[in-house]
């Protein structure tokens, strides 16, 4: 049976609001409601791993209000597991809000009073017998289990044969609190263009990505919006160009990228296939509304290939095949 990948992470509502520009200090403008949606960094990621027909684990703490419950409810009806949820009654209702302008975004994100994620014994058993854990930093920081903190607590899992996934998004670190550590612990880091200029924090980009492939990561992605991906390794780098799409809603871009690039892991160990893949699955997304419109299967990524011209023989031969045990 092939290996689940546990997401770590949060699952959200989001309010999206439509501005005819960004607000300034001090002005006053009419927005226009868009609709809510189910969303959530990692839950988009999860939904999306798990419409490739992929076993996906979502873990998180959260309290057990009708909202939540309807929330973990969709996750299920998409295939994603929620055995390991932990619940607390301490937390509020998670949510995000979400402002649209001209194909970009920002996102609003409402304190939970989250501060740890107390992993059980099984769920640290279920880790461990994981492809993959896929997280964010804030989250990542969170994870607890038996008086151990997440530098440990990790450390055990890679150990026992679990890779980590960390999306860095922009890149908002803490300094002296231990994330330079947790960094340094990932086997794969995605990072956003903005993240990856301050991650850089002024030193030359070729010194930084040589210092991270020096130690654990074998992987370091950074995506560029509409300009593509880039993903380093120890050989090299490999660029895939953005593709010419009319952005509707960039919610959750990185999210189907990092979600798919790790299941295009999963049928080939061609940097530039699973590049190229997962750039048109984000590629694809953003061409809707919602956080969650990168779910799709692989015929679905393979027609929108086909259709801007970027599909080969070799990404037919690899996607267009069932996946082999």
């Amino acid at each position: 049976m092939t290996q689940p990948v546990f997401f770590i992470g949060d699952v959200a509502v989001d309010e999206y609001y439509r501005l005819p520009s960004w607000p300034t200090a001090g002005t006053k403008l009419d927005v226009v409601p868009q609709g809510r949606e189910f969303g959530g960094m990692i839950a988009n990621a999860a939904v999306v791993y798990a419409g490739y027909g992929e076993p996906a684990h979502f873990l998180w703490s959260m309290n057990s209000s009708p909202t939540s419950r309807a929330m973990l409810d969709e996750l299920a009806d998409r295939g994603v597991r929620t055995d390991h949820v932990a619940f607390d009654e301490t937390l509020a209702d998670s949510k995000t809000i979400i402002l649209l302008v001209d194909g970009e975004h920002s996102v609003l994100i409402p304190a939970l009073g989250l501060d740890a994620i107390e992993l059980s014994d099984e769920a640290v058993a279920g880790l461990a017998d994981a492809r993959w854990v896929y997280t964010a930093m804030g989250d990542l920081r969170a994870l607890r289990h038996a008086g151990a903190g997440a530098a440990e607590v990790i450390g055990r899992l890679r150990a026992a044969g679990t890779r980590l996934a960390l999306d860095l998004d922009v890149a908002s670190l803490i300094d002296g609190d231990g994330d330079g550590e947790l960094v340094g612990l990932a086997d794969l880091l995605f990072v956003n263009h903005h993240g990856f200029e301050r991650f850089c924090a002024g030193r030359p980009a070729a010194d930084v990505v040589a210092g991270l492939l020096a130690g654990n990561t074998a992987y370091l992605v950074v995506t560029r919006a509409s300009q593509g991906c880039q993903v380093f390794h120890a050989n090299g780098s490999v660029d895939v160009p953005g593709l010419d799409v009319e952005a509707i809603d960039v919610t959750g871009a990185g999210d189907t990228f990092g979600a798919s690039f790790l299941h295009a892991l999963n049928r080939t160990d061609d940097l530039a296939l699973a590049a190229s893949f997962a750039n048109a699955a984000a590629a694809r997304a953003v061409t809707a509304t919602g956080a969650r419109a990168g779910v799709a299967s692989d015929a679905q990524v393979l027609e929108f290939m086909r259709h801007h011209g970027v599909c080969t023989p070799a990404h037919e031969a690899v996607f267009s095949t069932a996946p082999t045990e």
